[in-house]
């Protein structure tokens, strides 16, 4: 007695014609110079400019909102400096 049930083929590397099923692609990461890195730099650069500033007072506590503030204003406008200073292309 037949089978009711169908056989299937599979198709295999060797069949022309027949594509074979496509590769999902691995998830790629953005690139390191995304939007969110000039913040991140921005707060970097803050980051140690408010530590030099602690450093200069000779590690003494109870300044950090005073530097981070001056750090902040200092790098604020060195950024924007930077920017007028680059050619326009």
């Amino acid at each position: 007695m037949p089978s009711t049930q169908a056989k299937r083929s599979e198709p295999s590397e060797g069949m022309p014609g027949v594509a074979a099923p496509a590769a999902e692609e691995p998830q790629k990461s953005p690139p390191p110079e995304s939007a969110g890195s000039d913040a991140e730099k921005r707060e970097a650069l803050i980051r140690i400019a408010a530590y030099t500033f602690y450093e200069r007072r000779g590690y003494v506590g109870g300044h950090e909102l005073e530097d981070w503030l001056q750090a902040e204003m200092e790098v604020d406008r060195q950024l924007s400096g930077a920017e007028v200073a680059r050619p326009k292309d």
